[in-house]
């Protein structure tokens, strides 16, 4: 029982805050801990989340490695708690929720509607719980999809005029976050249909309905941080937080600008504003960092993680894109509930392909028809590490002297997009037939990368989009 209260005490002390973010740390500092007294699930859970948070990577130390187990036994009795008492029927939704969470959620509004929850934990689930998930889905869009869409589909949107706070604009920012990454992937489902890939006017009208949004969020939100600043209340907490929003800011301005179009060099006219996205990034990591110098170890909040990914997908600049990799390697190692190390390891291979891509066309500039494939020939084939670090960036230094490569700029066909990784063992893709495993030869025991590029046909001076597969685990 004593390493149980240590562990509360230690969530208290230094991981409620972090954890959610300090714009939740009433919610994680005040509700969570009340429900704790009255629900052994909820308390298990958050001592599992301290033992996590003191100790997030397995070593040696005796001590540590103690503080893993504790999280790992809690962490079961907490899951057989919430399990049995479903089985039981005798959950309470409420409770619940904080234990299990976006299907509870959904449950507690049909009670809210049936009148069976009070308005205080009515309020609370709007304004707090799901906007938490809400912003996990935001991190993890490719795999919370399905679940988003249904809690941004109760969600009350208010106009956009005035915000009374910071909490306030992250909530229109994170709605319109998900609402903005719906539209992109809707725009990259027709853009890679076999029949008429234009986009149809629906989506292009919804695109300037949300960009109006977008303008007058951006305008409410400078209007706030005037005020902010015109008071002596500004913390270095705010600093970072408007810096954090002006970096999701700059990356969503993007993408909504650019999901319409099959072009991928189209992002090289927002230079200016990856940059930007680097700069507000650095400045919301600084804040965030703990006092002896490290980010903590994992957060369930938004982060500058969102904006510099996708800063690392889509900038060719050879030095902001590895900026952004280095400001990654920064940021809390697990977010939401997806490793950062993941995916910084896979933007630095899309970045290296995408260079050596270019470096093939611009070396042999006579060569007809281009291929990503055809290009690897002669790269030795080595399996990769899933623990190897990444060579190219530090997360100390954003001058990368020798590792930065000459900037020249990767020509259309050299870029890639509308990624995928699959292992055929486990599961096929809709469009992988056994007649393109055989051209590929895509072999059922390795992973693959499979994407998409343009191809520019000489004959007829036009563009089409072309699917290519390599192996995750090649070494170039």
């Amino acid at each position: 029982m004593w390493r149980e209260r240590r562990a509360f005490a230690y969530y208290f002390q230094n991981a409620a805050s972090a954890v959610g973010g300090g714009l939740d740390v009433d919610f994680w500092r005040t509700i969570v801990p009340q429900v704790c007294r009255s629900e052994p699930a909820v308390w298990d859970a958050i001592i599992s989340v301290s033992a996590l948070f003191e100790s997030p990577e397995p070593i040696s130390n005796p001590d540590r490695t103690q503080n893993h187990r504790d999280a790992l036994g809690w962490y079961s009795r907490s899951v057989s708690a919430v399990r049995q008492q479903i089985e039981r029927g005798s959950v309470d939704t409420f409770v619940g929720l904080i234990s299990c969470g976006v299907h509870l959620i959904l449950a507690l509004r049909a009670q809210i509607a049936s009148g069976l929850v009070t308005a205080a934990k009515a309020a609370l689930l709007e304004d707090t719980i799901v906007p938490i998930f809400i912003r996990l889905g935001l991190i993890g869009f490719t795999f919370s999809r399905p679940q988003i869409g249904l809690l941004l589909r109760g969600l009350k949107r208010k106009p956009t005029q005035k915000f009374v706070s910071l909490r306030s604009a992250r909530a229109d920012i994170t709605r319109l976050g998900a609402e903005i990454q719906f539209f992109q992937h809707a725009c990259g489902e027709h853009l890679l249909s076999p029949g008429d890939p234009r986009i149809p006017q629906d989506l292009l009208d919804l695109q300037a309905d949300l960009s109006v949004q977008l303008r007058d969020w951006h305008t409410a939100f400078i209007n706030l941080v005037e005020s902010i600043r015109g008071t002596d209340a500004m913390t270095s907490d705010d600093v970072g937080t408007i810096a954090l929003f002006s970096a999701i800011y700059e990356a969503l301005f993007i993408m909504l600008e650019v999901s319409a179009s099959s072009s991928e060099v189209i992002t090289d006219a927002f230079l200016p504003k990856f940059q930007t996205i680097v700069e507000q990034s650095r400045i919301a990591l600084d804040a965030s960092m703990r006092p002896d110098g490290t980010q903590p170890p994992f957060t369930f909040d938004i982060n500058p993680a969102v904006a510099l990914w996708f800063t690392c997908l889509r900038c060719r600049d050879p030095t902001i894109r590895r900026e952004a990799l280095a400001l990654m390697l920064r940021s809390p190692r697990v977010q939401g509930f997806y490793s950062c190390m993941s995916a910084v390891t896979f933007g630095e291979r899309i970045m290296l392909l995408e260079e050596m891509n270019g470096e093939v066309m611009s070396t042999n500039p006579e060569t007809a028809h281009f291929s990503t494939t055809e290009s690897l020939i002669g790269y030795q084939y080595s399996p990769v590490s899933s623990s190897s670090p990444v060579s190219s960036v530090s997360p100390e230094s954003t001058e990368f002297g020798a590792n930065t490569p000459l900037t020249h700029s990767i020509p259309e066909e050299a870029r890639i997009g509308h990624f995928d990784v699959f292992q055929p063992e486990r599961g096929l893709p809709p469009d992988i037939t056994e007649e393109v495993m055989a051209k590929w030869n895509l072999r059922p025991d390795r992973t693959f990368l499979g994407f998409w590029r343009n191809e520019r046909d000489e004959s007829t001076d036009t563009w089409r989009m072309v699917r290519e597969y390599i192996p995750m685990d090649l070494k170039y």
